[in-house]
């Protein structure tokens, strides 16, 4: 596993220019997985990126800070940002970055429960894929719950209760959530 080539401050400088660049970038995380996209915020505590997919936005991901390795924006990513440009494909809503809080884990789940968005978690719990998706019903300091659904649409009897310590990706604002929550059993 490769560690980080730079200081946290450096690689908040690093986030920040790609940010005020609205550069298109590939983040690389601890697990050898990668997101594409465009860097829209961060704290000390995560990182939030509108992925990207086959040339269009593809919801809201939010990683802890401490699971990104490197963030690559080459020759490739440079090509991929002009033709995002050129069809007019960069619409970032800046309401969703402004009212998404990514102070903590709790005020994180909290705003995004606020702005009424189902979410998808995924964790590694005890060295097993969790994948979590549907309504948070609650959160505290320790843990957020969701009202998880499976493939049908039908909603589980017991809701997970995912601890922040094993969360590995939050994503929100994408097409499956927005559509599939209108078909829930």
């Amino acid at each position: 596993m490769m560690g980080k080539k730079y200081s946290d401050k450096k690689f908040k400088k690093i986030i920040q220019k790609h940010i005020d660049a609205t550069d298109f970038v590939k983040i690389y995380l601890e697990d050898d997985s990668m997101i594409s996209g465009f860097l829209v915020k961060f704290s000390d505590e995560f990182v939030m990126i509108e992925e990207t997919n086959e040339f269009t936005l593809a919801g809201t991901k939010i990683v802890p800070f401490d699971r990104v390795i490197s963030i690559r924006n080459n020759i490739y990513d440079k090509a991929s940002k002009a033709i995002y440009q050129a069809e007019n494909l960069i619409r970032l809503n800046q309401k969703i970055i402004d009212k998404t809080n990514l102070d903590n884990a709790e005020s994180l789940f909290k705003s995004i429960k606020k702005q009424d968005y189902h979410c998808i978690i995924e964790s590694q719990k005890n060295k097993k894929d969790l994948f979590s998706i549907g309504e948070i019903i609650e959160v505290n300091a320790k843990y957020v719950v969701i009202n998880n659904y499976d493939p049908a649409g039908r909603i589980n009897k017991k809701p997970d209760k995912i601890s922040f310590k094993n969360i590995d990706i939050i994503n929100f604002n994408d097409n499956y959530s927005k559509v599939f929550r209108k078909y829930l059993k």
